[in-house]
């Protein structure tokens, strides 16, 4: 479970703040309290806690600046461009320049909106995490709407290995490119051979076409 690691790395950074000048350890204070508050986060499943597009996200910069700095280095280094699986179907990482001419189906909770799209909706989920029910639900009607709506759909995250392949895996299966869930991610990972699913994503998409 991803909550674990990050209360460790908000306990270690709490427990430098108090051995650190006062400057530096009041920058690790913060640092610390967002990564405990991540960690809770994860812990509870609530990726709207981070408060994407709202004040909230000020007080999870320090946990933010770092997830954006590593983002950018993938794109910069092209490891998270996009691929088309099927017709009009796209998946890949945080946009560089945006997703113009495209409907844009943002998963992330953790990276700024970049870019125009031609429709655009953002259902955050947690890097690494199965996402809740709901929100895979919503995501997968989502992208299937705007694809009946005859709009070519972009579906994201931060780096296009995990939240979106398993979003995509849904719409492939329904709308009847793949027979199950496994003969959807050998799909994605003939086009995207980085695609990876964590365990527990695994299981998640599992159990929904297997009970």
């Amino acid at each position: 479970m991803i909550a674990w690691p990050l209360f460790v790395v908000a306990a270690l950074e709490l427990w430098a703040a108090f051995h650190l000048p006062w400057w530096l350890g009041a920058w690790l204070g913060w640092a610390g309290a967002a990564t405990g508050t991540v960690a809770v986060a994860y812990l509870l499943q609530r990726p709207s806690w981070i408060g994407k597009g709202t004040r909230r996200h000020t007080f999870f910069a320090p946990y933010l600046l770092f997830s954006r700095g590593v983002a950018t280095v993938a794109q910069r280094i092209g490891l998270i461009e996009r691929q088309e699986i099927v017709p009009g179907l796209w998946v890949g990482g945080w946009p560089r320049g945006g997703a113009e001419g495209l409907a844009q189906l943002d998963l992330t909770a953790e990276l700024p909106r970049r870019g125009v799209a031609a429709e655009y909706r953002n259902i955050p989920m947690l890097d690494g995490a199965a996402p809740r029910r709901e929100d895979w639900e919503a995501a997968v009607e989502q992208a299937l709407a705007w694809r009946k709506a005859g709009y070519s759909v972009l579906v994201h995250c931060a780096y296009g290995h995990g939240r979106s392949v398993a979003v995509v895996i849904g719409v492939l299966v329904r709308e009847g490119h793949a027979s199950d869930e496994r003969a959807a991610m050998a799909m994605v990972q003939q086009v995207r051979p980085r695609a990876r699913l964590t365990p527990e994503q695994r299981r998640f998409v599992e159990a929904v076409f297997r009970g």
